[in-house]
C-alpha cells in the first residue's frame, strides 16, 4: 500500500465499481503540531475507513492541502462515498439517501414532487426539519407556498454525487435554518475520468440518458453532465419527466481554491392524490387509481454558485456565494367534492423565487490543542406565492392566497474546538435572524414586516480510546416561521386565525441532547445513540390544508443503534433501527405522523466484473390525527451490474417482493362520490407505494 504523507487528508485509492478508472475516498484528518498525535489520529481515522472498505483499498495518499475543518464529533454522523453510493439501487437523487441511518422517505405524488422527509421522531414534511446542502448551497427554501422549508433534489443528477454527509440532531456550528432534526450534505465530482454515456429502459415505459464528461487530466471536482427522463409511472396521474444539467470546475491559485457550480432544472410530474382505503377495499378504486384525475405540476430551478477554499499555516477558510432562481406549480385534489360538491375542493398552488447569498467559515489554531471557529451566512429572497381554489378544469373560482415577500436572513457562529489526552471538546453558538416584509394582494390591510432572531448554544464532547467512542452533545435547532405568518389575519368564530396559519411570526426552537457511542476493528462498526428533543411551539404543516397548524409543546425520546460488517473480501453489510416516542408535553398524546419505528438495511458484494445490492427499509405503525394509526410498510430494492472495458450494464429491481405497501397514510374526510352524503368523520388514505418493476441500464465510456 502507498502512501505519502503530507497532513490534512487521506485519500484512499481502491478499484472503481464503474467506468474502470480508480475511485479515491478523500477522509479528513484534525491536523497537531505533535508529530505522535498526527500519527495516532491518521491511524484511527484509516482504521475507520477501512472497517467498512478494507477489502477495496489499494494506495493511501495523504495529501497537505489545507487543515482539515472543525467538525462536532457525535456519534450519529453518517459519511458515506460514491463507491457505496453507486451499489444503492436508485434511479433519482432521492433515493441515494435511503443510506442515510434512521431516514426514511415518502412520496405520495409522482416522481418530480419534493419528497417526504421523516427523522428522529420528526415528520419533516418536504425539509421544514432537515437541512439538506448541495456543493455548499442550501436547497431548503425560506418560505414555500407547498410546505415550508422545501427542499427538491431535482437539480441533482445522482451519478455526479461523490459522497453524502448525513448529521442527526442541531449540534454542528454551522447548521443553521431548518437542521432540527438533523443535515445533510451532498459532494458533487467524480472520480471516474472521461466521455460517458448512459441509458435507461424501465418497465413502466422509463427511458433515461445520461451524458457525463469529465476530462482525464481535470480533477474530482470537473464535469459537465445532462439528464433526460420521461416515464408514464406505475398508475394513472403518476407521470414524470425531468431534464437536468449539472456543471463545475475547479481552479486552483496558490493557497486558493474556486469552484464554480451551474444546477438547472425542469420537470413535469402528476399528481395523483390520496386513495381512501374503505374504497379501495370496495373495488372502487384499485391501487394505481388517482382519485383527483389528471392533475399534476411543474418544477423548475437554476442555482450559481462559486465555493471557496483557502488554507496557509494555522487558518484555514471556506466560503461561497449563490444566485437562485426558482419556480413551482401544482394543482391537487385530496378531499374530492368534499367542501364544494359543485366545483369541488381541487387547489392550484404557484410559487416564484429569486434568491441570493453568501457563507464564510474562518478556523485558526491556537497552540498544539485549540481551534477557533467563526462563520456568518447571509441570504435574501424575493418571493410570490399564488393559491386558488380551482374547478375540473382547472378555472379559478375563488382566490385563497397572493403573496408577495421579501425575506433577508443573517446567521453567524462562534466557537471552537480543544483537545486534550483522549478527550475533544467542540462549542459555541450560532445566532440566526430573519426580516420580512409581506404583502397580501388580497387584502392590502393585512400587509405587514418584521423580524426574528434567535440564540442556539451547541456542545459536543467526544471520549476516544482505540476502536471505541463516547460522545456527549447538546444543541438548539432553529427553523424560520413562514412568510404569511408576518401578515395580519382577521379571528375566525371568536378565535385568532394565526392558530391556523402557524401561530404568530415567530422561531421554531427544538432543544436536543445526545448520548452515544462507536466501537470499530478492521471488519466490524457498532453504534447506539440515545437522544431527546423537546420544542416549546409546535407548529405542524397540514397537507390537505395545505396550512401550518399552531401545537402545544413537543417531546421526542428515542435510541437508534447501527451495525456495519464486512465478513469477507467484496461483502459489506449495514443495518439500523431507530425507536422514538414523539408526545405533546400537555396532553400527552402521540404527535401526528411521527414515526415510531424506522429501520433499513443494505448488502453489497463485488466480485470480479460482478456486483450486487440489495437496499430494504421498514416504516412502522405511525400515529395520525383524529387518533387513527397508520399501518406499517416494508420494501426490498435490487441491483445488479457487471462492468468490462468501457461497457457497464446494471440491472434495477423495485419492490423485489411485489408487496403492496404505502408510501404515506393520511387520516381525514373526503367525499368523491357526489352521489352520497357528504360527510365529516375522518377516514385513512393511502398513497400506493411502487409495485414490482425492473429498469435495465447500459453505459459507454469513450
Amino acid at each position: 500500500m502507498h502512501a505519502r504523507l503530507v497532513a490534512g487528508a487521506l485519500v484512499l485509492v481502491a478499484p472503481a465499481f464503474a467506468w474502470g478508472q480508480p475511485a479515491r475516498a478523500v477522509v479528513p484528518v484534525s491536523p497537531s503540531p505533535d508529530p505522535a498525535a498526527t500519527t495516532a489520529d491518521l491511524d484511527a481515522q484509516l482504521a475507520a475507513y477501512l472497517a467498512a472498505h478494507g477489502d477495496e483499498v489499494t494506495e493511501v495518499i495523504v495529501v497537505d492541502d489545507v487543515a482539515a475543518p472543525v467538525v462536532s464529533p457525535t456519534s450519529s454522523v453518517r459519511v458515506v462515498s460514491a463507491r457505496d453510493l453507486a451499489l444503492t439501487p436508485h434511479k433519482n437523487a432521492d433515493d441515494l439517501l435511503r443510506v442515510v441511518p434512521g431516514l426514511y422517505q415518502s412520496q405520495h405524488g409522482s416522481e418530480g414532487k419534493g419528497q417526504q422527509y421523516f427523522l428522529r421522531g420528526f415528520d419533516a414534511i418536504h425539509g421544514a426539519d432537515l437541512a439538506i446542502r448541495v456543493g455548499g448551497v442550501l436547497l431548503n427554501e425560506q418560505s414555500n407556498v407547498h410546505g415550508q422549508g422545501y427542499a427538491d433534489l431535482g437539480v441533482v443528477i445522482p451519478e455526479v454525487v461523490t459522497g453524502v454527509v448525513a448529521r442527526k440532531g442541531p449540534f454542528e456550528l454551522g447548521d443553521g435554518w431548518f437542521a432540527t432534526a438533523g443535515a445533510i450534505d451532498l459532494t458533487l465530482g467524480t472520480e471516474e475520468r472521461g466521455h460517458r454515456v448512459g441509458y435507461t429502459l424501465g418497465s413502466t415505459n422509463r427511458h433515461q440518458v445520461v451524458a457525463l464528461t469529465a476530462p482525464h487530466d481535470g480533477p474530482t471536482a470537473e464535469l459537465a453532465a445532462v439528464e433526460v427522463m420521461r416515464d408514464d409511472g406505475f398508475g394513472q396521474g403518476r407521470s414524470a419527466a425531468r431534464a437536468t444539467a449539472v456543471a463545475q470546475t475547479e481552479l486552483r491559485s496558490g493557497a486558493v481554491v474556486l469552484r464554480p457550480l451551474v444546477l438547472g432544472h425542469a420537470a413535469r410530474f402528476g399528481e395523483p392524490g390520496v386513495i381512501p382505503l374503505d374504497d379501495l377495499e370496495r373495488g372502487t378504486f384499485d391501487r394505481g387509481s388517482a382519485p383527483s384525475g389528471e392533475l399534476g405540476g411543474a418544477a423548475r430551478r437554476l442555482l450559481a454558485g462559486m465555493a471557496l477554499q483557502w488554507g496557509e499555516g494555522r487558518d484555514r477558510v471556506d466560503g461561497g456565494a449563490w444566485l437562485g432562481w426558482r419556480g413551482l406549480e401544482l394543482t391537487e385534489n385530496f378531499t374530492g367534492y368534499l367542501t364544494n360538491p359543485e366545483l369541488g375542493d381541487a387547489r392550484y398552488q404557484r410559487h416564484t423565487a429569486t434568491s441570493g447569498g453568501a457563507r464564510v467559515a474562518w478556523q485558526r489554531a491556537v497552540g498544539a490543542r485549540v481551534r477557533v471557529v467563526a462563520g456568518l451566512e447571509l441570504a435574501h429572497e424575493a418571493l410570490t406565492q399564488l393559491e386558488d381554489r380551482v374547478d375540473a378544469d382547472g378555472t379559478p373560482w375563488r382566490a385563497e392566497r397572493a403573496l408577495d415577500a421579501t425575506i433577508t436572513s443573517v446567521g453567524g457562529w462562534l466557537g471552537g474546538e480543544v483537545r486534550r489526552g483522549r478527550v475533544t471538546a467542540v462549542g459555541g453558538a450560532h445566532v440566526a435572524a430573519q426580516q420580512v416584509d409581506a404583502r397580501d394582494r388580497l387584502t392590502p390591510e393585512a400587509s405587514d414586516r418584521g423580524a426574528v432572531g434567535a440564540v442556539a448554544p451547541r456542545l459536543t464532547v467526544a471520549w476516544r480510546r482505540d476502536r471505541l467512542q463516547l460522545a456527549a452533545a447538546a444543541g438548539r435547532g432553529l427553523r424560520p416561521p413562514e412568510a404569511r405568518a408576518f401578515t395580519r389575519r382577521p379571528s375566525r368564530e371568536g378565535e385568532d386565525a394565526s392558530t391556523y396559519d402557524g401561530g404568530d411570526a415567530a422561531i421554531t426552537a427544538a432543544d436536543a441532547v445526545e448520548l452515544g457511542g462507536q466501537w470499530r476493528n478492521a471488519h466490524l462498526a457498532l453504534a447506539a445513540t440515545g437522544f431527546a428533543t423537546w420544542i416549546e411551539r409546535e407548529s405542524l404543516f397540514d397537507h390537505v390544508s395545505g396550512v401550518n397548524a399552531l401545537r402545544d409543546g413537543s417531546r421526542r425520546l428515542g435510541v437508534e443503534v447501527a451495525i456495519e460488517a464486512a465478513p469477507w473480501p467484496g461483502l459489506r453489510v449495514r443495518g439500523d433501527v431507530t425507536a422514538v416516542d414523539a408526545r405533546y408535553v400537555v396532553t400527552d398524546n402521540p404527535v401526528p405522523g411521527a414515526p415510531r419505528l424506522l429501520a433499513s438495511g443494505e448488502l453489497r458484494w463485488e466480485h470480479g466484473p460482478w456486483s450486487a445490492g440489495v437496499a430494504g427499509r421498514f416504516l412502522g405503525p405511525r400515529p395520525l390525527s383524529h387518533g387513527a394509526t397508520a399501518a406499517a410498510s416494508a420494501v426490498v430494492d435490487g441491483l445488479a451490474g457487471w462492468r468490462r472495458g468501457r461497457w457497464q450494464l446494471v440491472l434495477q429491481l423495485d419492490n423485489l417482493t411485489a408487496t403492496d405497501w404505502n408510501e404515506g397514510e393520511y387520516h381525514f374526510a373526503s367525499r368523491w362520490d357526489r352521489a352520497q352524503p357528504a360527510s365529516a368523520l375522518p377516514r385513512v388514505h393511502i398513497s400506493p407505494g411502487r409495485p414490482f418493476g425492473v429498469r435495465l441500464g447500459a453505459a459507454l465510456t469513450l
